[in-house]
């Protein structure tokens, strides 16, 4: 085996050692500020540390390994340590683990870098917990909106006191933002999420620009009715709205070039087999790298929705 595919095996048994740090039993779940997520936390510390990096946590509960003179400029590689609900098990662990790799690397080689070099582990990107995503890069970023830390997760434990109770500081996350001035900029191995690189045999690509995001909830509100007595020219099905709408999101999408979006939950209430809808909320995604022209489609697709509901009394 080559020293390159040794690294490589390295890297993807340490990945299956992270998947093994679970919420839930036969699937993998770690959502922010558990306990499974601090034990993958000082799992990676450990191999930071062996790497030769000095390694700290910020206030939020990110994992950094630095390796340089703490007065050179720094270039950031990393990705997160939380996962989605029954993940797999390269998403974000890889990107922080091949950061791991490349340092281990240039020691065994004996090669120094003209700058520093921290590798980040974030400690949330999914945002399962609390609904909002990023908080870990959001912190180094400056980003972070204060009024997150009153969020409850489903426990009803406030944002602000699961930082605290996983070593941070909510009172600090402010003064975790890293200087521009400071970087020379920032690195992410991630897999491909989806087809195009595999379906063309490619196996590395760079990225050229980030889709943007944008997502919400739309909500059709009808009128219940009994389905055997209720005649179809008398009905406001919310659910017929809400399919009609779901198919117009697909063909709006195929019609610009680079859209995808996606309704990815679909809620009947108080739904019932011999019931008429009466009201129906839903998810809306929808991403481009150019923000006009996803805030175009989102703006079309609203419009798409009103006039669904206009015609069908909805």
């Amino acid at each position: 085996m080559s020293d390159s595919l040794a690294y490589a095996a390295a890297v993807l048994r340490r990945c299956d050692e992270l998947a093994a740090l679970s919420e839930e039993e036969g699937r993998l779940t770690r959502r922010f500020a558990t306990p499974a997520l601090r034990q993958a936390g000082e799992v990676v510390a450990e191999w930071m540390a062996a790497a030769g990096m000095a390694v700290r946590r910020d206030a939020i509960g990110n994992v950094i390994g630095r390796l340089g003179d703490d007065e050179r400029r720094t270039l950031l590689i990393g990705s997160h340590l939380d996962t989605v609900r029954d993940a797999g098990r390269y998403d974000g662990m890889l990107g922080v683990l091949v950061a791991i790799g490349c340092l281990e690397r240039l020691r065994d080689d004996g090669r120094s870098l003209p700058y520093a070099v921290e590798v980040l582990a974030f400690a949330d990107e999914e945002g399962v917990r609390y609904g909002t995503g990023y908080l870990g890069s959001g912190v180094v970023a400056g980003r972070f909106d204060p009024a997150d830390l009153d969020r409850r997760d489903s426990d009803g434990v406030t944002l602000a006191d699961a930082v605290r109770a996983f070593g941070g500081d909510p009172d600090g996350l402010a003064g975790a933002r890293r200087e521009p001035a400071d970087l020379i900029g920032y690195y992410e191995v991630h897999i491909e999420q989806g087809p195009v690189l595999e379906a063309q045999r490619v196996p590395l690509g760079i990225v050229t620009g980030i889709a943007g995001q944008t997502g919400g909830r739309v909500v059709f509100a009808g009128e219940a009715g009994h389905a055997g007595t209720v005649p179809m020219a008398l009905r406001r099905d919310a659910l017929g709205a809400a399919a009609e709408f779901v198919t117009a999101v697909e063909a709006v999408a195929r019609g610009e070039n680079g859209v995808v979006a996606t309704v990815g939950e679909l809620e009947v209430q108080n739904g019932a087999r011999n019931v008429i809808p009466g009201r129906v909320v839903l998810s809306l995604d929808v991403r481009h790298a150019v923000d006009p022209v996803r805030e175009s489609v989102v703006s079309r697709l609203h419009e798409r929705a009103r006039a669904i509901g206009h015609a069908r009394g909805v």
